[in-house]
């Protein structure tokens, strides 16, 4: 029977009688030390005035005393993770989870602690289970909804963005997520009107105008994109990251005020390193459209020295590291352990090389095929990579030793995750899909256990021109190697020799593309491509410039113009630079 006594007490607490209550508990306690009923409901109070640690004691009390009863598990895990005790109260909402398998905010507080231990990748099923027990509860929705698009899975968060406008479809935080959402998922269209949509009940967001113009930029749209950025910098003069995006479009074309105000932030030392990174980048890109060289190498080297400043500098020995250890595992003996999937889908064909060594325009001109879709800069392979380990045991190796593990039906499985991430709005019945994530030459051992049948393209192009435009362009933070001219040394060389590894040892055909014979014979090199993807020949690919297809890489707007040679040699104008880097460089690498 329940007991009377402790109804009123939960009913004191229902009230915030705090003081009564907290009288009352002492003298039940006294009377029975081991009643744990009391001690969770003293723990309760103690939460509620601000004394941490008494009701941690209390509640572990309660745990240890009734360890049958799961939701003291969970309550105590409750205030661990108030407390910023993330393992702990970890450890106490698996116990629960395990006991109550159906427990949904058992699930969302066992993702959400993994998040603030930075553990996103294994947060990702906790929070799905959660969400799949509980469907309408709005703050696992969300949650699930953030993170499925931050670990890489814009297909997985698509549709929950969607239920989130339904139910918030005036927050604009909401429609932000989902525009982003729609536009990595290459549906710019949608994103635009999502946009356009929310800026006639919110006109004075910046936020809204910055996103309308980021999105009509990827669509191609260059007068909205222009039309938005300086609707943005209307409403917040000096921001940023629209004054970047004006800089970017403009390039020598830029107005003396535009100027003005970026080299004010670019030469101040009060700002944030954001700031200064992202607008170095970008003024010192129209200062070389212009001929103000000198002027624009001082910006680059301002935006990357900002940029260690926040992700730290380059460590060349991490990548050399992950280089040794895919040829070592992918080489002889260790190579024929492999299983392979045996799948005979022949349509994906990888675009890998250095970032800006020509992997956009040969995306283009294939892309322009009607046979071909370009997919873009996919992060699939790259995220495979990172949640193989998370499907084996604890002490399985990780990759790429991971590789000899794998059994043809987990090759299946992930080769069907990545199939599935392949654009919505390619056409039935194309020949080749074309993934152009220059980084993926780390991958080619997978691709070649996942897709036996794939083609590579290899895209190569000086190293010096290389080495400059990567310089001066806004990578992401953590591309730490791209920061430094010897850490760009250091990639290209690491780069060079396990492409030269593949080369020699893989099954999968490559095709080498080289960006100088490219520019200057396109009809003859595109030919060559066309005929290595077993297609027949389009006129069409020469005219990939005149496509309205949204383009989402920082080259986007050279590739709508003809094929042109007019950046080979363009390491020339910096070459007093380069000293650190022509230090690193392999003779090979040339």
């Amino acid at each position: 029977m329940p007991d009377p006594e402790l109804q009123q007490l939960a009913a004191l607490l229902q009230r915030g009688a705090h003081s009564e209550l907290e009288r009352r508990l002492a003298d039940r306690l006294a009377r029975d030390p081991v009643d744990a009923e009391a001690h969770r409901l003293l723990a309760m109070v103690a939460s509620a005035t601000g004394r941490a640690d008494m009701a941690l004691e209390h509640m572990a009390r309660a745990v240890t005393l009734a360890p049958h009863v799961h939701g003291f598990q969970f309550q105590l895990g409750c205030l661990l993770a108030h407390a910023g005790r993330y393992p702990d109260a970890l450890e106490r909402f698996k116990a629960t989870t395990s006991a109550c398998p159906d427990m949904a905010e058992a699930w969302y507080f066992q993702g959400i602690s993994l998040l603030r231990m930075h553990r996103d990748l294994e947060a990702l099923p906790a929070l799905r289970r959660a969400h799949s027990l509980a469907p309408d509860d709005l703050q696992m929705l969300d949650a699930l909804a953030e993170l499925e698009f931050r670990v890489g899975f814009p297909a997985d968060a698509l549709p929950l963005w969607r239920r989130l406008a339904k139910r918030r479809p005036h927050d604009v935080h909401t429609v932000l997520k989902r525009g982003e959402c729609e536009s990595r998922m290459g549906l710019f269209e949608d994103a635009i009107e999502i946009y356009r949509h929310a800026l006639r009940t919110h006109p004075d967001s910046a936020a809204l105008w910055m996103a309308l113009a980021q999105a009509q930029e990827d669509h191609g749209d260059r007068a909205g994109a222009l039309e938005a950025y300086r609707q943005t910098l209307g409403l917040r003069p000096a921001w940023a990251p629209p004054l970047a995006g004006l800089l970017a479009l403009e390039r020598g074309n830029s107005l003396p005020q535009q100027l003005h105000d970026a080299a004010q932030v670019v030469a101040s030392t009060a700002g944030s390193d954001a700031d200064r990174s992202l607008l170095g980048y970008a003024l010192g890109r129209a200062y070389d459209a212009m001929g103000r060289h000198a002027d624009a190498w001082d910006c680059w080297t301002i935006a990357n020295q900002a940029r260690q400043r926040m992700a730290g500098p380059a460590n060349p020995g991490v990548l050399q590291s992950q280089v040794r250890q895919t040829i070592g595992a992918f080489s002889g003996a260790d190579a024929s352990r492999h299983a392979s999937s045996e799948v005979e889908d022949d349509r994906f064909v990888f675009i890998v090389g250095m970032p800006r060594s020509g992997t956009t325009l040969t995306e283009q001109i294939i892309g322009a095929h009607p046979q071909a879709h370009p997919c873009g800069e996919r992060p699939d392979l790259a995220l495979i990579v990172r949640h193989l380990p998370l499907q084996f045991a604890p002490e399985s190796p990780p990759w790429p030793q991971l590789a000899a593990s794998l059994s043809q039906a987990q090759l299946i499985e992930c080769g069907a995750l990545y199939a599935s991430g392949a654009p919505a709005r390619a056409t039935p019945g194309t020949a080749r899909l074309l993934d152009k994530e220059p980084l993926n030459f780390q991958h080619l051992g997978l691709i070649q256990m996942l897709f036996p049948r794939a083609r590579i393209i290899w895209c190569r192009r000086d190293p010096r021109d290389v080495a400059v435009s990567i310089f001066s362009e806004n990578f992401a933070p953590g591309e730490t190697l791209a920061t430094s001219l010897e850490g760009i040394g250091h990639y290209i060389n690491l780069q060079d020799r396990l492409m030269r590894h593949w080369m020699a040892t893989s099954r999968l055909p490559i095709h080498l593309m080289q960006y100088e014979t490219l520019v200057s014979a396109p009809e003859q090199e595109a030919r060559r491509v066309i005929e290595f993807l077993d297609l027949d020949w389009d006129s069409a690919c020469l005219e990939f410039h005149a496509s309205r297809a949204g383009v989402q890489t920082p080259s986007r707007w050279q590739v709508k113009q003809p094929v042109h040679a007019r950046s080979v040699g363009r390491w020339h104008n910096y070459g007093q630079h380069l000293t650190p880097l022509l230090d690193v460089l392999e003779p090979s690498s040339y």
